[in-house]
């Protein structure tokens, strides 16, 4: 039996490879990226395990470039980058909604000695209303699966209790990132960041129209744990005066 496992486990791994590899000739612009993207996917990896966010390579990159030790960092969604992020700066917020996810990066963190994060649990509560809410900019809802009828009002809001301009990075990498965009634009410090993954997902268009008078930068390409393409993008705070 265990034989049979390894066996079928073998095969799954060679067909996951075989597909980065097509992936690759199509996309040659992520071939740097080869080596890093095969270890992802091999068994025992993800992204809270090798402490990396969960966005493309580039984008990657491009937070190892940016982040720095006096910066004071807010994100929606916990895992590999609530570790990654928190050993770069010097104070990191961040909110999970799931309470067995939660538990395992808390977990994580004590073992890493990590005591500059905040992490804190936020998790959905039922529309008082019981009525379905339309997924916008308001809604405070999520379009995922499971969570219909559900409300990730304080979730969002949690950002609100803090001055505006504060943060110079607020990454949304979890639930309601429509309503999480609207409520984070004023926590940002000019010069600072928004980052936004999935940014190719067309639920998050209207959301991102209101960044509009923002420099905006996109990285498509290949990221960890998965074998298709996907784009995280950024968004910078113009100071003023520009």
């Amino acid at each position: 039996m265990k034989i049979k496992f390894r066996f079928i486990l073998v095969i799954k791994t060679a067909i996951r490879v075989i597909r980065v590899l097509c992936t690759l000739l199509r996309h040659p612009h992520s071939i740097r990226f080869a080596h890093p993207w095969i270890v992802s996917l091999l068994p025992g990896h993800n992204a809270l395990s090798d402490q990396v966010p969960w966005v493309t390579f580039e984008a990657r990159s491009w937070l190892e470039s940016y982040l720095k030790p006096n910066m004071f960092v807010f994100e929606y969604g916990s895992g590999g980058s609530t570790i990654f992020v928190s050993k770069r700066v010097n104070k990191l917020i961040s909110i999970e909604h799931d309470k067995v996810w939660h538990s395992k990066v808390s977990r994580v963190l004590l073992k890493e000695g990590i005591s500059n994060c905040e992490c804190t649990l936020c998790e959905p509560e039922k529309n008082i209303s019981g009525e379905m809410v339309n997924y916008g900019l308001k809604s405070c809802t999520s379009e995922i699966k499971g969570y219909e009828g559900m409300s990730f009002e304080k979730y969002v809001k949690i950002i609100d209790k803090y001055p505006d301009e504060s943060f110079d990075l607020v990454v949304i990498d979890g639930m309601a990132r429509a309503s999480c965009i609207s409520h984070a634009m004023g926590k940002i410090r000019p010069g600072g960041y928004l980052l936004l993954d999935n940014s190719d997902t067309q639920r998050y268009d209207s959301a991102m129209s209101l960044l509009a008078g923002y420099k905006r930068t996109d990285f498509f390409g290949v990221g960890p744990c998965l074998t298709y393409l996907w784009q995280t993008s950024v968004w910078e705070k113009k100071s003023v005066g520009e």
